[in-house]
This record gives structure tokens, sequence and C-alpha cells, in this order.
């Protein structure tokens, strides 16, 4: 009986120490899983935060796109607004020019009018010459009208045509786009991104469309630009490529100064 109780014991004994190994192989096993699934996680918290830096990067690149795109929609609204306010100005000038014209044509028919009656009234003097015949006051008072008249519609004629002549000169420096040398202005706003800037000189200083600028900071040149379009009291400006001297940028409050039409030797 002793010896049946001590093999059962060694049995129970063996079954447990077989219990205790199957049971630390099976923590091994977990913990290695656990330890893997820990890693992977890791893993995947550093990918999603990485994808949501990038994401975010790309929504701020997006809104920039945007806020740029709804500013150059502004920029070419203000310049067919321009272009149409340029086209109704063209017209009107060439009407009124027309106008001019038809006003002198009617004043030399006029004139020509005039010089048949006076002519009349000449050849009413020379009649009256005759020693038969006195001349009449009358007609002596009515020459010395018509001479007055012929006088008086030869100097509207000359203020006419001197009226034209103006006008036709300030088209040609218009269309010549003529600005007076030393204009002198500030760069109220700078885009780096769009390379252009805005200047505190509009139309009613001169400034025309196409003509360039020199950018300073005091004494220094900086660069260039040139003048895309015009309000009436600042205007819109293009950083001529390859004008801007070494490292420097261009930035608010540069001196902008028009030196003429540009030479062929110039950057």
């Amino acid at each position: 009986m002793q010896k049946i109780l001590i093999i059962v014991a060694i049995v129970a004994s063996l079954a447990a120490a077989g219990l205790g190994y199957q049971n630390r192989l099976n923590f091994l096993k977990e913990r290695e899983i656990k330890l893997q699934t820990m890693s992977e996680l890791d893993a995947t918290k550093k990918t999603l935060a990485k994808t949501t830096s990038e994401l975010k990067e790309a929504n701020e690149k997006i809104a920039l796109l945007n806020s740029d795109i709804e500013s150059k929609t502004a920029q070419i609204n203000d310049l067919t607004q321009t272009k149409a306010k340029l086209t109704d100005s063209l017209a009107e000038s060439q009407k009124q020019n027309a106008d001019k014209d038809t006003q002198i044509t009617q004043l030399k028919a006029d004139i020509s009018a005039k010089d048949s009656h006076i002519k009349e009234i000449e050849d009413k003097l020379a009649a009256a010459a005759n020693p038969a015949n006195d001349p009449t006051v009358e007609l002596k008072k009515q020459l010395e009208e018509k001479d007055l008249l012929n006088t008086s519609l030869q100097a509207k004629i000359k203020d006419q045509e001197t009226q034209i002549a103006d006008f036709k000169e300030r088209e040609a420096k218009r269309k010549a786009m003529l600005m007076k040398p030393g204009l002198e202005g500030r760069i109220l706003a700078v885009n780096s991104s769009w390379n252009f800037v805005v200047l505190s000189l509009g139309d009613r200083n001169g400034v025309v469309n196409g003509a360039e600028m020199l950018i300073k900071r005091g004494s220094q040149l900086i660069g260039k630009v040139r003048i895309t379009s015009v309000e009436p009291s600042t205007s819109i400006a293009d950083i001529v490529p390859n004008s801007i001297q070494g490292s420097l940028a261009v930035q608010p409050g540069d001196t902008v100064i028009y030196s003429g039409p540009p030479k062929d030797n110039e950057f």
C-alpha cells in the first residue's frame, strides 16, 4: 500500500511539473505575442502621426493656393474693369476728336460763306466808287462787321485747332506710355509667391501700363518693376525677372523711381 502511494505521489509530481512547464511555455508565447503587438501598435501610431502631419501640411498648402487664386481672380477682374474703362475712354476721345473736326469743317464753311458775302459788299463798294454814286455809310458798316466776324471766326478755328493738337499730343503720349522722369513713389506691399508689388503711384500721378521703374533702398539699387495695372491712386507691377541684385529681396517701403524709357544696356 505504501509503495502504491509513493508511485501515485511520483506521478502527481511529474504531472504537476509537466503542467507547470506547459504553463510557462504558454506564458512566454503570450508575452512574445503581446510584445510584438505593442511594437506593431507603436509603428502604427508613428505612421498615423506622420500621415496626420502630412495631411495638415497639404491642407495648409491648399488653403494658400486657394487664397492666391482668389487674389489673382480679383486682379483679373480689376484688369478687366480697367480695360473696359480705357476702351470707353478711347471711344469718348475718338468721338470728341470727330466732333472737333466737324466743328472745324463747319467753321471753315462759315468763313467761306462770309468771304463770299464780303466779296459782294466789296463789289458794291467798288461800284459805289463811281463819281456818280457816293459810298453809303451802311455798306461801309457792313464791311467792317464782316471783317470783325471773319477775324472772330479765324480766332475760333485757331483755338479749336490748338485744342485738337493738345488732345492729340496727350493721346500720343499716353499711347507711347511716356512718364515724367524723376517720378517717385513707394512699394506698399509685396507678393513674393506671384512676384508682384503694389505701388503708391497711380493714374493721378501719370503712371502708365508697361513703364519700368527702378527699385532703390536708400542709395542702393535693388532691381526693377514693370507696371501691369493702373488705378487712380495705386498700381500693380511685376518684378522684372533677373533684375534683383545679388541676394537682396524687395520689401515694403522700398522706393520706386521712373528714370525714363529703358536703354539697351540696362539690366
